[in-house]
This record gives structure tokens, sequence and C-alpha cells, in this order.
């Protein structure tokens, strides 16, 4: 089942609160059994994403989404963003971008079902010191 505009749109917004609230995006955008994927975990149900989500922005100074144009199809809907982090553990507490896309399933104007797909070593390995001198040393002999 697709959802509304104003469901997406009110994702989009709860998401561009540093840090989001939490307990409202539970509430208002995700239904109880939503299957949240990305790069770096998998959850299910909304107790074990609203764990996961307090856990990520924990110390994050900064995080912005700027939203693209949206593409639906009946059952879900794939939306580009590029984010804005800042983080004192990460990129030496500056602010990196990081472009991704996620694609949302509905039940009941509720995701249940949230990919977001994006590079995790633009997120969080090239952005730790050692690892990030690394991982750019890696990326640069493929080229």
């Amino acid at each position: 089942m697709m959802l509304s505009s104003k469901q997406v749109s009110r994702f989009q917004t709860l998401f561009n609160d540093t840090p989001p609230d939490i307990d409202k995006l539970m509430d208002e955008c995700y239904h109880d059994r939503v299957l949240f994927r990305d790069p770096l975990t998998e959850r299910r149900g909304t107790e074990a994403l609203a764990s996961y989500l307090r856990s990520a922005y924990t110390n994050v100074t900064r995080c912005e989404f700027d939203f693209g144009e949206s593409a639906k199809n009946a059952h879900s809907v794939l939306l580009p963003w590029s984010m804005t982090l800042e983080h004192p553990r990460l990129a030496g507490g500056k602010a990196f971008f990081v472009e991704g896309v996620s694609l949302l399933q509905g039940q009941d104007d509720l995701i249940i079902f949230h990919r977001d797909y994006y590079d995790a070593g633009k997120l969080l390995y090239e952005n730790i010191p050692l690892i990030g001198r690394i991982i750019q040393w890696i990326r640069s002999r493929a080229a």
C-alpha cells in the first residue's frame, strides 16, 4: 500500500531535527512491525529501530538531510537524500556529506519497510582517523 505524500513529508521533517524526536518518529511514521535495513544493521519492530536510532544519534552535533524529488509507484517510495553530518569523533568534528536513497514501503499509511542505501565507507570508515587514511589509500589504488 502506498504511503501518502503527507506521511512522506512528515518523515522528512522529523528526520531533519537534530536529534530527531525518536518517540514521535516511531508513533507517527513507523508501523509496529517495521523492518529497517541499512549497510550497517537490520532491525525489526519500532523498539529495536528506536534503540538503534538513539544510539546512532549519540554525540551527533548536526545532521541535516536535503531530500530530492521522490519516485513513487503503487508499493514504494524512493527518496534520494544528501546528508550533512557533524560528529566530534568523525572527520575531526567537521561537517561531511553522504549521499544515499531511502526505499520506503507502507501499510496503513505507516512505514513498514525502510531500506537505506549509502556508502558506509563514506559515512563511517573514511572518517575515522587511522582507518580513514587506509581506506582512502586503497580507493586511490583501485581508481
